[in-house]
């Protein structure tokens, strides 16, 4: 995402969530908010994810 315009964790905030999420023994991190939308649409067609992609990232 890094030629897209919107806003990021900073690297020390996704490794400090990595860490922790190891330390409780999770299996998966999903570090932000539109990291998460992305992973709930894998299942649906991409197209109707990317037709408003910017809406579907916050939503």
């Amino acid at each position: 995402m890094a030629g897209i315009d919107i806003p990021k964790l900073a690297p020390h905030e996704v490794v400090a969530q990595a860490l922790d999420g190891l330390e409780a023994g999770k299996i998966e991190v999903i570090a932000d908010k539109p990291t998460a939308n992305v992973k709930a649409s894998l299942s649906g067609d991409p197209a109707d994810f990317y037709a408003d992609i910017t809406g579907n990232l916050f939503a």
